[in-house]
């Protein structure tokens, strides 16, 4: 009993020497026991930094071309866009998107697309499709103006005229 109270007053002791000293006595970390037999500390490791690199614009183009290819208009928008992020200066995935468009019926979107790629680069097969897309747009707008003039409208008979003479010209 003696023996446990100069124990206690001897740590007691140490703890104050320490504290006073200025050296704060740091709680030890816990310890396992690991197969090995002697003990390690229990750390954890910081978490290894993600290393992604983004895709080339060819694997992205590659992509682009096979869903177009396939049929899968969604997801061959989706890799035109990125192709048009990669590279904001090349003109084909612009001439691309605009005949995917095109394809679609998205006539509107496919003109937006052609001028874009015209911007980047002017080209007579991007002129090509560009005009083939305004002459649906513009056959598209005279049927709907035919259809909705009154028929005794002399609008009518002359929109019944541009239209007649666009689709001969068209054959």
């Amino acid at each position: 009993m003696v023996l446990a109270a100069v124990g206690a007053i001897a740590l007691a002791g140490c703890a104050a020497l320490d504290s006073s000293l200025g050296a704060a006595v740091a709680p030890e970390r816990p310890r396992i026991e690991d197969a090995a037999g002697p003990t390690t500390t229990l750390s954890v490791p910081p978490p290894a930094p993600v290393t992604t690199k983004p895709p080339s614009a060819a694997f992205v183009e590659e992509r682009a071309r096979q869903a177009y290819e396939t049929g899968r208009w969604d997801v061959a928008e989706g890799y035109y866009l990125q192709w048009t992020r990669l590279r904001p200066n090349d003109a084909r995935p612009w001439f691309q998107l605009g005949n995917l468009y095109a394809e679609q019926g998205r006539l509107d979107a496919a003109e937006r697309a052609y001028r874009e790629a015209l911007r980047r680069r002017d080209e007579a097969r991007t002129l090509h499709n560009l005009g083939l897309v305004q002459v649906r747009l513009g056959v598209g707008a005279l049927r709907e103006a035919q259809r909705r003039l009154p028929p005794d409208d002399p609008a009518r008979r002359e929109t019944r005229e541009f239209l007649q003479t666009l689709l001969e010209a068209a054959q």
